[in-house]
């Protein structure tokens, strides 16, 4: 039975507290300084949506670019986010609809009444008494600079955190590229497209350490379903572990973590990244990413990605398959303190298998912090799988500035934004 048309709508709406930055089209993997180069971006939620009345009929998203360099050859993280050979310029690009690009540019550079915006970028060197000659590795690292009359519904509290940006690269600066069409066009009307390499994939960065430079870059799959994209509850979650390791850093230093159904490894890898940075109260611990087996391998690409946090002694990372309800894997992934699930309820058909897992997983002392969106279910399933974790674990609902329980601390103000729901589960 389908849901009248105001109850899907209303469902819909729950899950329009934060926007991503991705690309709309590809772009030249190598760039020519002095030359305007067209960056055409979406704006979407979790579900891939844009809600036009957040932006309609005057809002804008301004946006602003830097450059990342990749500290060390070869690597891709961490980033330095500093850049001193370069001259950044930016500009408002004309729209381009239908085949159709208008004659005056818009307002700003970027979103403007529209969940499809679009700005131009330029190099130029900084140097004046010599020149750069050799190739650079550089990655363009896009963000809400100023939000106007968005999102409409929330005036006066227009915050840019609602707005998750994007990096994009590896691009590569060649001082001495000749580029033989306007390159402020868009890529459809470029005479030469289909013979330009191009760029396009885009990483969120989450940095733990700014001196010296700490930062993890994780890359997104939205074609790969679920566990590809990083979704409300782990950004609410991430939230959660940055409270945790000020407020009691116990619960995770010198512990076995295991991040369950990671998606991205997002969580997983911040912790070890934090365990990497010099500016941290976390030592030396265990962290283990477990995901499906056809979904271990971008994990395995965003671990690869980050290989600075392999190479540290403080941070032991590895990744499991782990199929809920299967024992035997459960058994490879071995006993954890600390337990992270985010996002973990979608099929009420797996919940008497996740209830196992919890249990497989773990011991008197463990605790497990399970990061809740409500999407489909109704109030009866809910219940359910609460009193099915109830036959095993104390269930706890922690409470955004709540007094009653310890942990209520590491709640962050963004549940009430998003609607995510922190629980925290020991074993009876």
């Amino acid at each position: 039975m389908s849901l009248p048309d105001q109850e899907f709508r209303a469902k819909l709406e729950k899950h329009f507290s934060l926007y991503r930055i991705n690309l709309r089209s590809p772009i030249a993997s190598q760039i020519a300084p002095g030359h305007w180069y067209r960056m055409d971006l979406i704006m979407v939620n979790e579900l891939g949506l844009f809600r036009r009345s957040d932006i309609e009929p005057d809002g804008q998203v301004i946006l602003a670019y830097d450059l990342y360099t990749p500290n060390a050859d070869g690597e891709m993280t961490p980033f330095s986010c500093e850049d001193s050979d370069w001259e950044l310029d930016i500009r408002p690009s004309c729209s381009f609809n239908a085949g159709q690009l208008s004659k005056e540019a818009n307002l700003v550079p970027g979103f403007v009444s529209s969940g499809k915006g679009a700005f131009d970028i330029r190099l130029t060197s900084k140097r004046t008494s010599s020149t750069i000659t050799a190739h650079q590795t550089k990655y363009l690292h896009i963000y809400p600079a100023q939000l106007v009359d968005f999102p409409k519904e929330k005036k006066g509290k227009h915050n840019l955190e609602t707005i998750l940006p994007l990096v994009v690269g590896p691009i590569e600066i060649v001082p001495t590229l000749k580029p033989t069409c306007d390159t402020s066009l868009p890529l459809e009307l470029w005479h030469d497209s289909a013979t330009t390499d191009m760029v396009y994939d885009g990483y969120r960065v989450f940095s733990t350490s700014r001196n010296p430079p700490v930062n993890i870059a994780i890359h997104e799959m939205w074609d790969s379903g679920i566990p590809g994209k990083i979704w409300d509850s782990a950004l609410v979650m991430l939230d959660v572990i940055k409270k945790m390791i000020d407020i009691h850093p116990e619960y995770i230093s010198q512990k076995r973590v295991l991040d369950l159904s990671a998606g991205t490894g997002l969580l997983g890898l911040y912790i070890a990244s934090m365990m990497a940075s010099p500016n941290s109260a976390l030592k030396q611990g265990e962290i283990t990413i477990t995901e499906l087996n056809e979904a271990v391998d971008l994990i395995d690409r965003n671990i690869e990605i980050n290989r600075f946090l392999s190479k540290e002694s403080q941070a032991k990372l590895r990744t499991r398959s782990l199929l809920w309800g299967n024992t035997k894997q459960a058994e490879a992934c071995g006993k954890a303190d600390l337990i992270i699930a985010s996002d973990v309820l979608y099929e009420a058909q797996f919940f008497e298998d996740l209830v196992k897992t919890f249990v497989d997983l773990s011991t008197e002392s463990t605790r497990i912090y399970i990061g809740y969106k409500r999407r489909g279910f109704d109030e009866a399933e809910e219940l359910r799988f609460w009193a099915l974790c109830g036959a095993h674990f104390s269930v706890k609902l922690l409470v955004y500035q709540g007094q009653n329980d310890e942990d209520d601390g590491l709640v962050p103000p963004n549940t009430i934004e998003t609607g995510v729901q922190l629980y925290r589960l020991t074993l009876l």
